[in-house]
């Protein structure tokens, strides 16, 4: 134990030079926005518990007393619940990476991992206290506790994201989080695709939490059995057990997931998201087999969310136009704040730069002020994940901002609207190196290499097809490809020292 909290104090230090020596910070000539990240970051900052003491399960009956040490970690979940919960974890967990919370990211995703039993038929604890224990609010026993179907595959997805991003070894390597990807995988779907066999993780359709869901929508919906959140996920969780299998050189293993996610895919497009529904996507199956369309909320955007709709097809681009009109609706528009911070990442995705921006703004906009930031109490102003998602919104999803594949240390792609002319975002973290990305619109890049290794390698990207791109003026042969249907240029730069460059579409 004495270890566990020299470590913990050790990591507490080490942040905190982290934060005050490459804090992540924004320039833009949009006041609003600089405002409002600078407000995210001091606002997520507040919700770290790391090294502190506090209660055990506040607001349960007959709450102890005494006080606990708290794990390396930070509030995700109700700021009056002293617990991390998986759904939000999930979300939240980019931000924190970009935020310097590396320590609590991996702790927290193991304390998830570990808590998969046999006898909780491979579930994971829905919430778990600071301390590492069970919140008892949401569990009562193994045979009782709360659970979502959804939250089980965005873990394994989530592993592979944090490697990506941190390239820390343990993601690959740790007992706990390799048998619980591997058994997410496998043993869990099995074990949950009893009422309709067909290779879906599905729940019993009581509707009860405590029992287990198909959803995360928990307004409605609890009575399916299977849901699009739920396949979009598993679809994920599939291609992230591939990547993880195939960086550990288990390249059999990374065949066969990689197989099953492109039957999933196929599943979905030609029979599950389609049967019986001339336009849009099915969003799930009820007690009898049969299937849901409609406005689901997040059973509804999850599906293009998670890629698992055919970005070339007419009823791709539909459903996108109906995402967003739905959401414009009264009746479709969710009353918690948190859940709309799912949005901005859906439409910067697709290319959809301006829909990305317009739910962006309408975040902002509720968040208000900077006076009103200081003092917001309602539509869940406070709800860690409305200021840590914020951080990954502007960061990865609207500047395009990523860890490379295939070699490479770092991706962008600019999905700037036309009300940004130009943002700058400094300090981020992608495995030992640190960058300073600045985009100008869609059609220039200048990226600056500000420390750790040697040599890093960049592909700059940028919308459209573009056969020459010019590198520090230089003109260079570009190469095409495909990304959620859209079309992108892009070349490989290699980054030496600490020298800026530029990448343009035209001189």
């Amino acid at each position: 134990m004495k270890a566990i909290l020299l470590l913990a104090l050790q990591t507490l230090f080490f942040v905190s030079l982290f934060a005050q020596k490459n804090d992540i910070s924004i320039d833009t000539d949009h006041k609003e926005l600089n405002e409002i990240f600078v407000w995210a970051k001091q606002k997520a900052r507040s919700f770290v518990v790391t090294g502190k003491r506090g209660p055990v399960n506040i607001h349960q009956k007959n709450q102890e007393s005494a006080t606990v040490s708290y794990l390396p970690s930070y509030w995700a979940g109700y700021p009056l619940r002293t617990a991390f919960y998986s759904r939000d974890f999930c979300h939240q967990a980019i931000g924190a990476h970009l935020l310097g919370l590396e320590a609590e990211n991996f702790t927290m995703l193991r304390a998830f991992a570990a808590s998969a039993t046999p006898s909780r038929k491979w579930f994971p604890l829905w919430a778990i206290n600071f301390d590492g224990t069970p919140y008892t609010l949401d569990y009562k026993n193994d045979d009782n506790f709360v659970r979502e179907i959804p939250a089980v595959f965005e873990l394994v997805e989530k592993n592979a994201q944090l490697y990506d991003w941190t390239k820390d070894q343990r993601y690959l390597t740790d007992s706990a989080l390799r048998q619980f990807n591997a058994k997410a995988v496998s043993d869990f779907v099995l074990a949950h695709d009893l009422k309709n066999p067909n290779g879906v993780a599905e729940s019993d359709g009581s509707g009860n939490i405590f029992k287990g869901t198909a959803t995360y929508n928990e307004h409605r919906d609890q009575t399916l059995i299977e849901a699009g959140d739920g396949i979009g996920s598993q679809y994920q969780a599939y291609m992230a057990f591939a990547k993880l299998s195939e960086l550990s050189g288990e390249n059999a293993q990374a065949r066969i997931y990689n197989e099953k996610a492109k039957a999933l895919w196929n599943y979905f497009n030609k029979e599950w998201g389609i049967v019986d529904n001339k336009e849009l996507y099915n969003r799930g199956y009820d007690k009898n087999n049969l299937p849901v369309a409609g406005w689901g909320k997040e059973n509804s955007w999850f599906l293009p969310l998670k890629e698992i709709t055919d970005p070339r097809s007419d009823r791709h681009l539909k459903y996108l136009n109906y995402i967003d009109e739905q959401l414009g609706s009264k009746e479709g528009l969710p009353e918690n704040i948190e859940a709309i911070t799912y949005v901005p990442e859906l439409f910067f995705k697709y290319g959809q730069n301006e829909r990305g921006w317009k739910w962006l703004k309408y975040i902002i906009s509720k968040i208000n002020t900077v006076h009103a930031m200081a003092t917001l109490t309602g539509n869940n102003g406070d709800y860690p994940e409305v200021s840590f998602v914020l951080i990954s919104n502007v960061v990865q999803d609207m500047m395009g901002v990523n860890p490379g594949k295939k070699g490479y240390a770092i991706e962008t792609c600019s999905h700037l609207p036309k009300e940004l002319g130009r943002v700058k975002v400094s300090n981020v973290k992608i495995g030992r190196g640190m960058y300073t990305v600045e985009q100008r619109a869609v059609s220039e890049t200048i990226l600056s290499y500000t420390g750790g290794e040697a040599v890093q390698y960049w592909q700059a990207g940028f919308p459209g097809s573009h056969p020459y791109l010019y590198c520090n003026g230089k003109k260079t042969k570009s190469s095409i490809g495909q990304k959620n249907g859209i079309t992108y240029s892009y070349i490989v730069v290699k980054i030496i020292g600490d020298r800026q460059y530029s990448v343009t579409t035209q001189l």
